[in-house]
C-alpha cells in the first residue's frame, strides 16, 4: 500500500468525524478505484477483504433511475452516464477505501481511457442506507456519510477488461463504423464519436458506443493519454448454457443436447439454424425453436466469443448476421421465426443469467463465475464444444449440471480444458491501471488471484497458464507487437481469436529464430 500521512484524533466523537469528512481521516485514502467487467466483480471484493486489503466494511448497491450510481463523463460532447452495480469497501479508520463500478468491458475501456476520466457519482439518498450484500459470504453495513464524501465524484483508477485493450479499441471502432453487410467490418451504431444506445430487448437498459483511444490524443477532448499498464489477472472460459425446463422431445431439458460443435454454435448465434433439433445428431425429433439470447457488442463476454467462434479465421460469419439497427427488429434485436424461434439481445450479463433461466428452450453465453450461475443452478445446463468441457474433464461427469460451491470450495472445478488450451472460447481477464501502478490495485489483483485458488474458483490464476493466444497487429496500439512471454517486450497487441499456443514453444522459438510466434488466428 502507498505509504499514508494520518490525522490523530483522540477522543472525538462519530459524529464530529462524519462532520469533518475525509480530511479527518488520511490525505489520499482512495486506494483502488475500478470500474470495467462484472467478471472480477465479486473476487476483487473478496480480496479487498483479505489481509484488509482494503478494510472489512462493505457496502454493494445496484444502481437505480431514482437513485443512479454510475461513470460519468467529464468531456464537453462526452457520452451519456454509464450506471452499474457498485462495492465499496473500507477499514474502520477510514484510511483505505477501495470501490468498483461494474459495466461493459468497452463501456469500461471508455471510461478509464477517456481524457479527462469518468468519474464515479453516486446519489446522496444512498448515505446511511443498507447494501444489497451482492458479494458472496460478506454482509453489508450502512454507507457512511465520510466513506460518501472520499468516493463521490472521484476519477477511476483502473479498468477490469475481458480482452486486450487493443481489442476493446478495435470493437469500438467495429460497432461505430457505418454497417457493412458483407464483411461486417461496420456494425452501423454510429457515427462517433458518441454513437447509438444498443438496446435490450427485454427492458430498459442499454449501451451507448463512444469513441476512445489507448495512445495519441483523446477523440473527443483532445487532450493526450497518460501513461498505462495491463495486468493479466487470470483466464475464464465462456460458458454456453439452455434452459431446461422443456422436458418433451426436442426440448433443451433431455438428454439429446450434450454439446454443440463450432459451425453449428455460430449457425445458432447467427439465426441460421432456429430449431433445438438442428444442434443435435438425433433424428426425428419435433419442430421446436430456440431463443437464442445474444450479449451486447460493447461486452467483452460479445466479443471473446465473436472473434473465437464466429468470426474466427476458420469459420468467418458474425452474431451480426443480417442484422441493421436501423431496421424494425434491429435495435433493440428482436427477430422471431417461422419455426417459433427468436434472436434477442440483452444488455449486461446480469440480463443474460436472467432471462436464459426464465425461458423455455433459450440459448445464451456468459462468463464463468460461481457468481454469475448461483442462481441458475436449478433450471438451466451447460453445454460442451466440440465435444470439449470448459469446467470439467468430460461433460459426462455431470450432464452439464453447474457446480454449486459452498465457499471456500478450493479444487472444486479442474479447469483442465483450459490449461491446455483445448477448449475453444476461453479469453484471460485483465486490469488496467495508470503508471505507476497504484499499490492499492496491485495488492487486489493478488488477492483476487489467492481468491480464485483457494476460495471460489472462478478462473484461472494467470499464474498457472501455460497456454497463450498468438498476438497480433491492432490499430492505435502502443508498441511493436508482442506476446509478452518471457523474454521478449512487453505485451502489446490484440489476442483475441488468437490461435493457442504453448508458452514454452514461444520461448523456445524465439530461442531458434529470435521472432515470436505472432499474427496467427484460429
Amino acid at each position: 500500500m502507498t505509504k499514508r500521512t494520518k490525522t490523530i484524533v483522540t477522543g472525538m466523537s462519530l459524529a464530529l468525524l462524519l462532520f469533518l469528512g475525509v480530511n479527518a481521516f488520511a490525505a489520499n485514502p482512495l486506494a483502488a478505484a475500478i470500474t470495467g467487467s462484472s467478471a472480477q466483480f465479486n473476487l476483487t471484493a473478496l480480496g479487498g477483504y483479505a489481509t484488509a486489503a482494503c478494510g472489512t466494511n462493505i457496502w454493494t448497491q445496484k444502481s437505480s433511475s431514482t437513485a443512479p450510481i454510475q461513470g460519468v463523463d467529464q468531456r464537453a460532447g462526452g457520452g451519456p452516464v454509464q450506471p452499474g452495480n457498485i462495492w465499496i469497501i473500507w477499514n474502520t479508520s477510514m484510511t483505505t477505501i477501495c470501490y468498483y463500478l461494474t459495466v461493459d468491458t468497452i463501456v469500461g475501456a471508455q471510461m478509464f481511457y477517456a481524457v479527462p476520466k469518468y468519474t464515479l457519482s453516486v446519489d446522496p439518498s444512498w448515505v446511511n442506507s443498507a447494501g444489497a450484500n451482492l458479494i458472496p459470504t460478506l454482509v453489508d453495513v450502512a454507507l457512511p456519510q465520510a466513506v460518501y464524501n472520499v468516493v463521490n465524484n472521484t476519477s477511476f483508477n483502473a479498468v477490469a477488461l475481458d480482452v486486450r485493450p487493443e481489442d476493446a479499441l478495435f470493437e469500438e471502432d467495429r460497432v461505430l463504423a457505418p454497417l457493412d453487410t458483407v464483411n461486417y467490418t461496420g456494425l452501423g451504431y454510429g457515427p462517433g464519436p458518441v454513437g447509438t444506445a444498443i438496446q435490450s430487448a427485454f427492458s430498459s437498459k442499454s449501451a451507448t458506443p463512444v469513441a476512445f483511444a489507448i495512445s495519441g490524443t483523446d477523440p473527443i477532448s483532445g487532450g493526450t493519454i497518460p501513461p498505462w499498464t495491463t495486468i493479466n489477472v487470470g483466464a475464464e472460459p465462456i460458458i454456453f448454457f439452455v434452459n431446461t425446463t422443456d422436458k418433451n422431445p426436442g426440448g433443451f431439458g433431455t438428454s439429446q443436447f450434450s454439446n454443440i460443435d463450432r459451425w453449428t454454435l455460430t449457425n445458432v448465434l447467427n439465426g441460421t439454424f432456429t430449431r433445438t433439433r438442428d444442434i443435435t445428431n438425433v433424428k426425428g425429433l419435433p419442430s421446436i425453436g430456440i431463443q437464442v439470447i445474444l450479449r451486447e457488442p460493447l461486452s467483452g463476454t460479445y466479443t471473446t466469443t465473436e472473434f473465437n467462434i464466429p468470426r474466427s479465421a476458420e469459420i468467418n460469419s458474425t452474431q451480426e448476421l443480417n442484422v441493421n439497427p436501423g431496421a424494425p427488429g434491429g435495435n433493440p434485436l428482436n427477430v422471431t421465426y417461422a419455426s417459433g424461434g427468436s434472436r434477442r439481445r440483452v444488455v449486461g450479463n446480469g440480463e443474460m443469467v436472467s432471462e436464459v433461466p426464465s425461458i423455455e428452450d433459450a440459448f445464451g453465453y456468459a462468463f464463468w463465475s460461481t457468481g454469475n450461475f448461483a442462481k441458475a443452478l436449478s433450471t438451466t445446463k451447460y453445454l460442451s464444444v466440440d465435444g470439449v468441457d470448459p469446467l470439467n474433464y468430460s461433460w459426462y461427469q455431470t450432464s452439464g449440471t453447474f457446480p454449486n460451491c459452498v465457499y471456500p470450495c478450493r479444487g472444486l472445478i479442474p479447469f483442465v480444458n483450459i490449461l491446455n488450451g483445448g477448449y475453444p472460447a476461453w479469453s484471460i481477464l485483465r486490469i488496467s491501471t495508470n503508471l505507476p501502478v497504484p499499490a492499492g490495485v496491485s495488492l487486489l489483483i493478488r488477492n483476487e488471484q489467492t481468491q480464485a485458488a483457494n476460495g471460489f474458483p472462478d478462473f484461472v490464476p494467470f499464474s498457472s497458464m501455460q497456454m497463450f493466444r498468438s498476438h497480433y497487429d491492432r490499430p492505435g496500439q502502443v508498441g511493436s507487437t508482442s506476446n509478452g512471454n518471457p523474454g521478449e517486450p512487453a505485451e502489446s497487441g490484440g489476442d483475441v481469436g488468437g490461435a493457442v499456443f504453448p508458452i514454452q514453444a514461444d520461448e523456445d522459438f524465439l530461442a531458434d529464430t529470435g521472432m515470436q510466434l505472432i499474427e496467427h488466428k484460429n
